[in-house]
């Protein structure tokens, strides 16, 4: 071959859709678009197999194939011109192919549909450019990060996961230099809920909300993906493959299918997204994402990158809940009220002189049965931290107390904490951050390491139903 199938690897991302032509042994073509051309090593490109029935009729009597490709780069199109080798259902090449489909038919809803059922293998034989579709000469990609680059943004990954001391300052540091040193202006990191198979957003950046306690469950868009398959994945052209999905979806006629989108954190029409799993031994500690309205945008060596920083993620995020669970032994909260007054008044009189715009009083109703609070009728936040913050309110009714440690809510029987792998810190800080998105009036101040204070700048109504 003139060209090499890896100076094509702009080509095989899916941002602009291939074409596959076949031919009957009695000389019928037939055209069908694809949605996932992969490459596979030096001579092989692999195909999705889902609906292409008449193509897969063809290959059976005529092992031969051309597939058109374009550079989304340039508009340059090539000709692969194909031979038939074999099918793959199973292996990792059939696995990585079936993940990326899942992904984004998981955005329509329709997850668990589109099936990939093989994984067809061609040898190349030639690949020339096409006529009909000459690209411009200058590529329109960004520049990727040369290897200089990418060990000095990691070297300032690194800097920043020691130089921090607490869980909080870890994932927005990290989530900063992503956006300081690659230009990744939207990300998150989301670790695993209480509720089985559910990931719950920790921090964000680059949203008009800060984006606490966004959930999503396994299996739902690029982080429910990569938490379930606990693999990395790189999404181009998600708008593309949507519509895609979409159209394939009317036209196979599946009336049993799931209809709902599912709400997508994030950006509402992503283009480029990239998933990373932050695994310790097997054990999942989170998900990083990072999204782009940019086509295109994250390229091989950023997916090599974020890869290589998730694992380090995911060895400090780690290590720092060891480290707060290594304090020393504190008292259990003081026993509350079993049923405190139905309007006791909790207040910080400086804070409200300080700010007059603040209510004289809200009312916090905690729902527990349902294991929720309200604030003045509006939603704040549900399960574990939800327990948290009405323990803490009604021990401070009870007992006028302020200053609290994690150590106790560890003691504390009510709150039924797991002996290990709580995740105390990474529920303090979704509440902490829920507090100060839907409810400035009450406030958790850290005061040192493993300690924190309750900061009340209005009168509060408690009401237990």
């Amino acid at each position: 071959m003139s060209v090499t199938l890896e100076s094509l690897a702009t080509c095989f991302q899916g941002l602009l859709p291939a074409q596959l032509f076949t031919c009957s042994a009695d000389g019928i073509p037939n055209a069908a678009y694809l949605s996932h051309v992969e490459y596979v090593d030096s001579s092989h490109v692999a195909l999705s197999y889902q609906f292409f029935n008449k193509s897969r009729r063809n290959i059976t009597e005529n092992p031969q194939a051309l597939v058109i490709v374009l550079d989304p780069d340039t508009g340059q199109g090539w000709s692969l011109r194909l031979k038939y080798v074999r099918s793959e259902t199973s292996g990792p090449l059939f696995d990585r192919m079936a993940l990326r489909i899942e992904a984004i038919a998981s955005y329509c809803g329709l997850k668990g549909i589109f099936k990939l059922r093989a994984a067809d293998i061609y040898e190349v034989l030639r690949v020339e450019p096409v006529a009909e579709e000459v690209g411009s000469q200058a590529p329109a990609r960004q520049p990727s990060a040369n290897p200089i680059f990418t060990v000095n943004a990691l070297q300032t990954f690194s800097d920043r996961i020691h130089q921090a001391d607490s869980l909080e300052s870890l994932v927005d540091s990290v989530l900063r230099a992503l956006e300081e040193t690659f230009g990744f202006r939207h990300s998150m990191i989301l670790v695993p809920a209480e509720e089985k198979d559910v990931l719950v957003a920790i921090a964000t950046r680059g949203y008009p909300e800060n984006g606490a306690g966004a959930e999503v469950r396994f299996g739902e868009g690029i982080a429910g993906m990569v938490a379930e398959a606990r693999k990395p994945i790189r999404i181009s052209g998600l708008l593309r493959g949507t519509l895609y999905a979409l159209a394939m979806h009317r036209e196979a006629q599946r009336p049993e299918a799931a209809r709902r989108r599912i709400p997508l954190p994030g950006l509402a029409n992503p283009e480029s997204q990239l998933g990373v799993p932050l695994l310790v031994r097997g054990e999942l500690v989170g998900v990083l994402c990072v999204e782009s309205e940019m086509p295109y945008r994250f390229h091989e060596e950023d997916r090599a990158s974020i890869e290589l920083l998730g694992s380090y993620l995911a060895i400090a995020i780690q290590n720092m809940l060891l480290q707060e669970r290594s304090e020393s032994p504190a008292q259990p909260i003081a026993d509350a009220p079993a049923k405190p007054p139905a309007m006791s008044e909790l207040t910080s009189h400086a804070s409200r002189m300080a700010n007059p715009r603040l209510p004289e009083r809200i009312e916090v109703v905690y729902y527990a049965a349902d294991e929720c609070i309200m604030v003045d009728g509006e939603y704040l936040i549900r399960s574990m931290p939800a327990k948290i913050l009405w323990r803490l309110l009604t021990a401070h009714s009870a007992t006028g107390r302020r200053e609290f440690t994690n150590r106790e809510l560890r003691l504390d029987k009510s709150l039924n904490l797991p002996e290990w792998k709580d995740n105390l810190e990474s529920r303090l800080l979704l509440l902490r951050r829920r507090l100060e998105q839907k409810c400035p009036h009450i406030g958790l101040v850290s005061s040192g390491r493993g300690r924190f204070a309750l900061d009340l700048r209005c009168e509060l109504a408690l009401i237990e139903r």
